[in-house]
């Protein structure tokens, strides 16, 4: 079984970013969906210290004006095919369709993105749809969140983890 850690929008927030991904216990892969690419650098750190060191994938978000890592790719975990972006050139603010087009274009059966700052798991047109929410600087009644992938053939788990 591959667990996979999806995270978003830490805006620089690496207490609450080292909080959630401790409390993730194993992962084989972490996923970071922007805002702010330097906590990507972090992440990298850490999970370089890790033993089994947890492969990253990560992408830009609408705050990443300087980064080089690209807006949005496709990553193959297990037998799945993951679309991964920030979300802010798809418009999810209004939807998701254009976000689950892009996502079908690339051979992919579930998109993550980010962004909204608000998570959501979802079927959409026949692609699970998921927002891991804000993993970083809680506001109003929100808290730290992210979410653990559980990928095994043709099973698929999503987990909520929150600080």
């Amino acid at each position: 079984m591959m667990r996979v850690g999806v995270f978003s929008d830490s805006h620089g927030d690496i207490y609450h970013l080292e909080k959630l991904l401790d409390s993730m216990g194993h992962l084989d892969m972490v996923l970071f969906l922007g805002d702010i690419a330097q906590d990507a650098e972090w992440l990298k750190h850490k999970l370089g210290r890790i033993p089994n060191k947890p492969v990253l994938w990560a992408v830009r978000g609408n705050n990443d004006l300087s980064s080089k890592l690209p807006y949005d790719c496709t990553v193959c975990v297990g037998q799945k095919q993951l679309f991964m972006t920030h979300g802010h050139l798809y418009q999810v603010r209004t939807g998701i369709s254009s976000l689950v087009s892009k996502a079908k274009k690339e051979g992919a059966g579930i998109a993550l993105f980010g962004h909204t700052h608000e998570a959501l798991c979802t079927w959409e047109s026949g692609i699970l749809v998921i927002n891991p929410g804000a993993a970083g600087h809680p506001y109003g009644a929100h808290r730290a969140r992210a979410c653990i992938l559980e990928i095994e053939n043709d099973y698929l788990s999503v987990k909520d983890v929150v600080a």
